[in-house]
């Protein structure tokens, strides 16, 4: 992996820093120019102060125009970056998200730009730092989302999770994440009035529910969950249990992406081998650059 793409996973700024890039520059600048014009109307320098005013409302929407710019910006260098993380150009992908979560405060704009970081991390295999994007894009949900892309996107981000603490063998965080996504997996309802008020995705970009409809190309979370599953059980010395899953879940594995059904192959030969008492698992190192996806979350 790239040391500079690395660094940027590992080093993504949080909110706050977009939030005073945000406000900062809208409200703290015109405020601070509105302050220093007061004092000069009270030392009797009307002419100053008169210029100032006028300053502080231009600099305001000269700000606010940046600020929109910024936002439909955003939204192409989201789809760039995903586009370029579907070709491996993991640079590009995490060069643009990085940009996003810099310079745009919107929490649906946020939780987009962590996904991707958050899946180069996982491609990548930098497994610690996918589980704890993929955390902070769960937390980044937009609070007035609709109930079934808000649900779809807590059940996927946890059980994205959930896979890269099992493959750190972190296995207390992953079961956290299980328990999350079976809870957000289980939470379907009747949707009311109020629902039909907060899905907005009609409105494309402009709309809080778009990106959530939108992300990682409408993929359903729970084969993606039975996954993650049966990495924990595997990990966690329950080799029969795991096998067991696959039997029983195998028409839902085959939603799964190529290198996961790849890694459904391994943790059935895992635990195979282990079932007949081949011995205990092997010690995780780390994997040499020719090493597929798979061998680096189970070597």
């Amino acid at each position: 992996m790239p040391p500079h793409v690395l660094a940027r996973l590992r080093n993504v700024p949080t909110r706050v820093f977009a939030a005073l890039m945000t406000f900062g520059t809208m409200l703290g600048l015109p405020a601070l120019i509105g302050v220093v014009s007061v004092v000069l109307f009270a030392l009797d320098c009307d002419v100053a102060g008169a210029v100032l005013v006028l300053l502080a409302g231009v600099t305001f929407f000269a700000v606010t125009a940046v600020i929109w710019t910024l936002l439909f910006q955003a939204r192409t260098r989201l789809k760039r970056a995903e586009s370029a993380l579907y070709t491996g150009d993991h640079d590009s992908a995490t060069r643009d998200a990085h940009f996003v979560v810099r310079s745009v405060f919107r929490s649906d704009y946020q939780m987009g730009a962590l996904v991707i970081l958050a899946l180069a991390a996982e491609r990548l295999g930098a497994f610690v730092e996918a589980g704890t994007l993929f955390m902070r894009a769960f937390d980044m949900i937009p609070a007035m989302a609709a109930q079934k892309p808000g649900r779809r996107a807590r059940a996927l981000f946890s059980a994205h999770a959930a896979l890269g603490f099992a493959a750190a063998n972190d296995l207390a965080r992953a079961n956290a994440m299980l328990a999350r996504c079976h809870a957000a997996l289980g939470a379907a309802g009747q949707p009311g009035a109020l629902e039909l008020f907060l899905d907005d995705s009609y409105m494309g970009a402009i709309g809080i529910n778009t990106m959530l409809v939108e992300i990682e190309n409408r993929r359903e979370p729970r084969p993606l969950a039975v996954l993650a599953w049966m990495l924990v059980l595997l990990k966690s010395g329950q080799p029969q249990q795991a096998l067991a899953a696959i039997a029983q879940e195998r028409a839902v594995l085959y939603g799964l992406a190529p290198h996961e059904q790849a890694l459904v192959a391994r943790i059935e030969s895992e635990g195979t081998r282990l079932m007949s008492g081949a011995g205990p698992m092997r010690s995780p190192s780390p994997p040499p650059q020719s090493s597929s996806w798979a061998d680096w979350v189970l070597p």
